[in-house]
């Protein structure tokens, strides 16, 4: 079990490391721009 919980707490540092950026590449998510930005 304590593997198991070192497993899971590894990959959610992962995640973590990488930010919100590539979460939301994952996700798919693609916020809208707007007009001033673009």
């Amino acid at each position: 079990m304590e593997v198991l919980l070192s497993v899971v707490a590894t990959f959610v540092e992962i995640i973590a490391n990488f930010g919100a950026g590539a979460a939301s590449l994952i996700a798919g998510y693609e916020p809208e721009i707007p007009e001033e930005l673009q």
